[in-house]
């Protein structure tokens, strides 16, 4: 009974934490996607007076660009014919500006695409730039709002874990200093005399592991539980599983071991 308080005392705070940073890493991992497809769907219109040299085009906003690409001037002229005379056309054709799409690698900012149409306008062939950031915009940045929200309630959670956990070995060293007293009378380490709490910590950091790993593959396979199927129609929501489970796995063990270490750092310091 003992033995299941001592295990509970770690398990805990750990799965708490755990949990908090399963559904940051869900979360990052929509945004992450998301990002992805409105990078390649995403593109900026301009409108030049001459051809532009794409070649004189390779970074904005420090954005790597994707490619650019004309816009041929007859799809336009087709779109429009209908209400034209001949003569019309032949005008058009020979007024009708030049028009390019840009692609980005990844989806800039609102203030990067000021800075992008800022920088395009300078450029006296530059008639018109238009950006359109307003239509994916909301959705991404409530996407980061959320990422961000979870990133810091997964912090705080996981500074609570470790005074929590820092408190139960103080208070299993105080429970235990006799033994370990009597022990390091003999001449064994402390971390000899505290294997027992190492020992709770390595079991408490797998049960942790294993109880948030389920969770985190059950929700993995059924993510309308958490993002509405609306979400699903817009983004293509996927996990890499083995990759976030790894990360699961060093987490668990590398706050309760290093915990431990720190905690049994300070009572060697004290002790000598």
């Amino acid at each position: 009974m003992k033995f299941l308080k001592n295990i509970f005392a770690f398990l805990i705070p750990l799965c708490s934490m755990l949990l908090t940073f399963s559904l940051y890493l869900l979360i990052d991992n929509v945004v992450n996607n998301y990002k992805k497809k409105i990078s390649r769907d995403y593109s900026i219109v301009i409108v030049t007076n001459t051809p532009l040299i794409k070649e004189n085009i390779d970074e904005l906003a420090g954005i790597k660009v994707e490619r650019i690409q004309t816009l041929p001037k007859d799809k336009i002229i087709n779109d429009i014919k209908s209400n034209l005379s001949t003569s019309s056309i032949a005008l058009l054709k020979k007024k009708l500006p030049n028009f390019y799409q840009i692609y980005l690698k990844v989806f800039p900012t609102t203030s990067e695409l000021e800075t992008i149409k800022e920088t395009l306008l300078q450029n006296k062939n530059v008639r018109n730039v238009e950006v359109f950031y307003k239509n994916h915009n909301q959705t991404y940045l409530l996407l980061l709002l959320l990422s961000t929200i979870s990133f810091i309630l997964f912090f705080i959670i996981t500074i609570f874990a470790i005074i929590i956990i820092a408190k139960q070995i103080k208070l299993w060293f105080h429970e235990h200093s006799t033994r370990i007293a009597i022990l390091r009378l003999h001449g064994a380490s402390v971390l000899y005399s505290a294997s027992t709490v190492l020992n709770y910590a390595i079991v408490s950091s797998l049960l942790a592991f294993i109880i948030v790993g389920g969770f985190l593959y059950y929700i993995s396979n059924n993510m309308t539980l958490l993002f509405p199927i609306e979400l699903h129609e817009i983004i293509n929501v996927e996990v890499d599983l083995n990759y976030e489970l790894f990360k699961l796995f060093i987490l668990s063990f590398t706050i309760s071991i290093f915990t431990i270490l720190g905690v049994l750092l300070k009572y060697k310091i004290n002790d000598e």
